[in-house]
C-alpha cells in the first residue's frame, strides 16, 4: 500500500514537472490548479510520514519516500513560483 500510494505520488510530480519544463502549453483551470496544489501537500505530507515511519522498520529503504519527497517539494515549490507570478502580472 505505502509503496503504491509513494509511486503514485511520483508519476503525478514527474508529470506535473516535465509538462512544466517541456511546455506542453497546456493550461491548467483554476480547479485543477487547487486539486494538484492539494496532491502536492498531501504527498510531501505522506512521504514526511513514511520516512518517520521508515526508521522504526528495519527492513524499509527509504528511497522512495526521499525521491517522492523531493519531487513533492520541487513541484510544488515551482507550482507556488507560477502561481505567484501570475497573480503579480494578472494574467
Amino acid at each position: 500500500m505505502k509503496k503504491t500510494l509513494l509511486a503514485i505520488s511520483a508519476i503525478v510530480n514527474l508529470l506535473y514537472l516535465i509538462n512544466v519544463l517541456v511546455d506542453f502549453g497546456i493550461r491548467l483551470s483554476s480547479v485543477m490548479n487547487v486539486v494538484l496544489g492539494l496532491i502536492f501537500v498531501v504527498s510531501i505530507l505522506g512521504s514526511l510520514f513514511f520516512l518517520i515511519q521508515s526508521k522504526k522498520n528495519s527492513g524499509y529503504h527509504p528511497y522512495l519516500s526521499l525521491t517522492v519527497l523531493t519531487l513533492s517539494i520541487a513541484s510544488f515549490g515551482w507550482f507556488t513560483f507560477i502561481n505567484y507570478l501570475s497573480l503579480i502580472m494578472e494574467v
